[in-house]
């Protein structure tokens, strides 16, 4: 899954990415991709060996996506996205030069 970390600038409130997630199994299953707490960011695949999905996001704090059993509804992964907040940072002055 990309990305893994999200970095917001002193007066970002919000990370705006696409996250890229792919699976891949030795045999055929049925699965779902989702992000918590967002119900309407779902994909399920019905007898793959693998996916790839892609979707925009904006989030302000961690985000959390599972993949799911689409069967018994069993997280099989689960990765985050750790949103990390830059401290402002002032500009060094020169020191004094007198000469």
């Amino acid at each position: 899954m990309r990305p893994r970390v999200c970095t917001l600038a002193g007066d970002e409130a919000t990370c705006n990415t696409t996250v890229h997630a792919e699976w891949r199994s030795s045999h055929n299953e049925s699965l779902c991709l989702l992000i918590v707490d967002r119900p309407q960011v779902r994909q399920c695949w019905e007898d793959h060996k693998e996916g790839v999905y892609s979707v925009e996001v904006s989030f302000s704090e961690d985000l959390v996506v599972e993949l799911r059993d689409a069967e018994r509804d069993r997280v099989l992964a689960s990765r985050a996205i750790a949103v990390i907040r830059q401290a402002l940072r002032h500009k060094r002055r020169p020191p004094w030069n007198i000469f």
